[in-house]
Order: C-alpha cells, then structure tokens, then sequence
C-alpha cells in the first residue's frame, strides 16, 4: 500500500464528507434536511422542500463527488480495484460525514458515481432496475435497494476482482436502509405521489 494510495483514500472520505444536502438548503436558507422528512440528507428528501432544482443540485453533486475521486484515481494510475476501494471511502464519508456530527445520507447516489467511473456498465444496470422498480412502486428506497442487490450478480459475473469492495458498499447501503426495510415488510413505507 504506497503512502499516495492512502493519501488518496483520506481524500475520498473527506470530499465524500460534503453533504450537498445540507450546503445547498444552508446556502438558499431552507431547512436543514436532517430535521424535516426522512431526515436524510439526500435529493428525495430535498425533494420534500418542493423544489426540484435543489433536489438535483444535490443528486449531481453526491454523485459528481464519487465520480470525481474515482476518476481521480484512475488518471494516477490505479487499478480498478483500487478505485473501487477508493469509491468506498467516499461512500463511508458521505454516510458518516466528518463536517456534519457523522450524520450523513444512505449513500445511493454517492455510490452510483462511483459506480459510473469504475464500470458504466454496472452503473447502467443498476440505473435501469432503479428506474423499473420505481416506476412500478413509486418508492425510492425500494428501487435503490433492488438496484443495489443487482449489482451482485453483475459484479461477479463481470468483473470478479471488484467483488470485495462492490459488495461492500451494497451491505453498507442496505445497512443504511435498515429503517426503511422494516417499513417496507410493514407495508407502510412513504411512496412518491405525483
């Protein structure tokens, strides 16, 4: 392990650490999102404020902070498994935010940038499952949790040596999503109305 891949690590929790949740509704003067909703600083949540634009400046910017670092990485020269490890601290970051007392999103969209540097392929499939169970259900967790468990078989199958640190960032997405398991088994988890 050389000191510029540690050095690099470092980085990735700590861009990983900026909540754009909580820095966009703290720039436009609107409620901290760790107190209204899901509490989760993330572009659902955000999208409770009823407004879509600050919901996606803060999807682009979760996702733009994982595909930074990782893209970062591969420009130094790493390997894609160093990458994916990278990827991975940026995720832990985002779900354990230095900057914000570690109160941090579920970590879907940070995952997913990293996820469309390391392997476009992967990052499509897991967009294309987000999007048909969401379309079904209408329930964002559920749909970020379907698109999390698919990225198993695919990983495996396509790029076994990112096995670890792909089924790692999973477990700790679902992890993350242990509440809204339990209302979904419940049936009463909170469903998008149009």
């Amino acid at each position: 392990m050389t000191v510029e891949f540690i050095l690099l690590l470092c980085a990735a929790y700590l861009l990983g650490s900026i909540s754009f949740a909580v820095l966009l509704a703290h720039l436009r003067h609107q409620p901290d999102p760790r107190s209204f909703g899901s509490r989760n600083p993330g572009a659902s949540n955000m999208l409770r404020l009823g407004n879509r634009r600050l919901a996606l400046a803060t999807l682009l910017g979760d996702m733009g902070k994982g595909a930074l670092i990782v893209w970062l990485a591969a420009r130094m020269g790493f390997e894609p498994v160093q990458q994916a490890w990278i990827g991975l601290f940026a995720l832990v970051g985002h779900i354990l935010p230095l900057y914000h007392r570690f109160q941090g999103g579920k970590g879907v969209a940070t995952a997913a940038g990293v996820l469309l540097i390391l392997s476009w392929p992967a990052a499509a499939l897991a967009a294309l499952v987000w999007i048909g169970v969401f379309t079904l259900r209408a329930t964002a967790s559920l749909a970020s949790l379907a698109a999390c468990v698919a990225l198993l078989p695919w990983t495996a199958w396509h790029s076994p040596e990112l096995q670890i640190p792909v089924s790692l960032m999973v477990l700790i997405i679902l992890l993350r999503h242990r509440l809204n398991i339990g209302r979904l088994l419940a049936g009463n988890e909170n469903r998008f109305r149009p």
